[in-house]
């Protein structure tokens, strides 16, 4: 029916009562399709809408569901992601969904709830890249990268804004920063570091040294300029063990700051 004006444009009447029917081999199976028991949507905003229908789920469909909400829980607590009752309710939708279309056959459970789990970050910008799931999984970030890619055809999600938007640098800067102090004398100065670091993403912005680039390569850079800045003697291997990127990489980035017009600041 029509969200707008309630008319109704297709009735269908859905059975509770499941039926066998007989395949080729004369063995019994089940007939008809899974359907949702409830209306859901899992964004809203995103232009798509679910219908509303009803239907029947067998204890197997509904172990399914369970495991891929307890997957999500696993990866979200081992984040420490902000908001994880949230994000866990958004993905376990996605995930719903996922199933529902049969996305999970040949797949690993905790690959597509972590992709599910991916998506809901990126659509509430929390800080956290496709790398740190992989690294929970322990699976290689390029098997994990087409189960989400696969999964966001699956959604239509490929031209959306979530998708296509780059990644903002700037989101990572306070988790980077709090990852590289740790606990040591410089801790006092976490905000000032952050803060400077900030500010040389917004001058690599300006001079267009995001574009094209992984956020934490820009992020990287940032960070080790804002570190030596305020005194604190981190290493270049101290920052790629935290940013997640090879050491040619960081490099590669401090050269293009410094040939910037900021690049030349005391």
């Amino acid at each position: 029916c029509c969200t707008g004006c309630g008319r109704v444009h297709d009735d269908n009447i859905f059975s509770s009562d499941p039926t066998f029917v007989k395949n080729a081999g004369g063995q019994s199976q089940l007939s008809g399709n899974f359907v949702k028991d409830g209306q859901y949507c899992a964004y809203g905003h995103l232009g798509g809408e679910l219908s509303h229908e009803y239907g029947f789920r067998t204890d197997s469909h509904l172990k399914t569901l369970e495991k891929g909400k307890d997957e999500i829980e696993i990866i979200a607590e081992s984040l420490c992601i902000g908001g994880r009752e949230n994000m866990v309710n958004v993905g376990h939708r996605l995930y719903i969904i996922a199933v529902e279309r049969n996305f999970t056959r040949g797949r690993r459970t905790n690959q597509v709830a972590a992709a599910c789990l991916y998506i809901a970050c990126r659509q509430e910008n929390a800080p956290f890249l496709l790398i740190d799931f992989s690294d929970v999984l322990q699976v290689n970030v390029y098997v994990l990268g087409a189960v989400f890619l696969q999964l966001c055809k699956l959604l239509r999600l490929e031209q959306h804004s979530i998708i296509q938007k780059p990644v903002d640098p700037s989101l990572f800067i306070h988790r980077f920063t709090d990852r590289l102090l740790g606990r040591t004398a410089f801790r006092k100065q976490f905000h000032s570091i952050s803060n400077t670091a900030l500010q040389i993403v917004a001058s690599m912005k300006r001079d267009w040294m995001q574009t094209g680039r992984k956020p934490s390569g820009v992020c990287g850079a940032a960070l080790y300029i804002s570190a030596l800045s305020h005194g604190f003697g981190c290493t270049k291997a101290d920052v790629v063990n935290i940013v997640h990127i090879c050491e040619a990489t960081l490099t590669k980035r401090l050269i293009e700051f410094e040939n910037t017009e900021s690049g030349s600041l005391t």
